[in-house]
This record gives structure tokens, C-alpha cells and sequence, in this order.
């Protein structure tokens, strides 16, 4: 069976939350959330991800506006993308985050949890929800 495992990052300037999807590329789960100490650690991270998942792409949530024009988050973003392609041999995806974030903390919420103090859960829940959405398109 052809892997068609994703990554999906929400990137931050703090941390990124890591999504992974199931092998089929179906279904998205929270993983991870690394600290941004330095992008190229981040980079280096991904990769590492990248390969130990032996993944068929990276989905990176692009944050626009709610106008849908582009962020001043959103070209950081595509900074990081670009590097991501020079260090890691894998296509990268944007996906629309737009209220993603919102997304988890309800999530989290509807779950009994506090949003408070569960930042780097809600990061990974987050990228769970921006992997989900591409997964639901590709899949259609």
C-alpha cells in the first residue's frame, strides 16, 4: 500500500503544532508541538518528521485575513515554506487557517478542558483541524 501519510503544521512564532495523518491520508490526529527557538531548528524538526513518517507531503496553514488576503504572519510563513523545500525533499501544501485556532479552543472547550494554560495543545488541535481540511479536499 502507497503511503499517504501528511504533516500539518500551525506555525507560530512561538510553536508549531504537528498534526500526522493515518497512513491512507484520511483521517488527522494531534502529535506534537515543537518550540520555535530558532527556524532552523524548527526546519530541522519537520524534517525529522519527514522522515520518520516517511511522509508524502507537509500541509502548512497559511494565515490570512479575514478579508482572504495575505497576513503579515502569512509571508513569514511562506519564508519558512521556502526554507522547508530547500532542507526537506517533500511537496508543501498551504491550506487556509482562517479561525483555526478558534476551531480548538471550542474543541477543547466542548471537551472539558481550559483554554488557559493548554496553548501548545491547542496548537497541535489547531493543526489536526488545517491537515483535516486539506485531507477532505484531496480525498473528495
Amino acid at each position: 500500500m502507497l503511503n499517504k501519510r501528511y504533516i500539518g503544521l500551525d506555525f507560530g512564532g512561538r510553536r508549531v503544532g504537528v498534526a500526522v495523518s493515518d497512513p491512507g491520508g484520511l483521517i488527522a490526529q494531534p502529535h506534537d508541538t515543537l518550540v520555535v527557538k530558532s527556524l532552523d531548528e524548527v526546519v530541522s524538526g519537520v524534517c525529522r518528521l519527514v522522515a520518520e513518517f516517511d511522509a508524502a507531503g507537509v500541509v502548512l496553514g497559511l494565515p490570512l485575513n479575514l478579508s482572504g488576503d495575505d497576513s503579515d504572519l502569512s509571508t513569514t510563513v511562506r519564508r519558512f515554506a521556502d526554507r522547508l523545500r530547500a532542507a526537506c525533499p517533500v511537496p508543501i501544501h498551504f491550506e487556509d487557517e482562517r479561525l483555526s485556532s478558534k476551531q480548538a479552543e471550542a474543541t477543547l472547550h466542548a471537551m472539558g478542558k481550559k483554554i488557559k494554560g493548554n496553548k501548545e495543545k491547542i496548537d497541535r488541535i489547531s493543526a489536526a483541524l488545517i491537515l483535516q481540511t486539506f485531507l477532505d479536499r484531496l480525498n473528495r
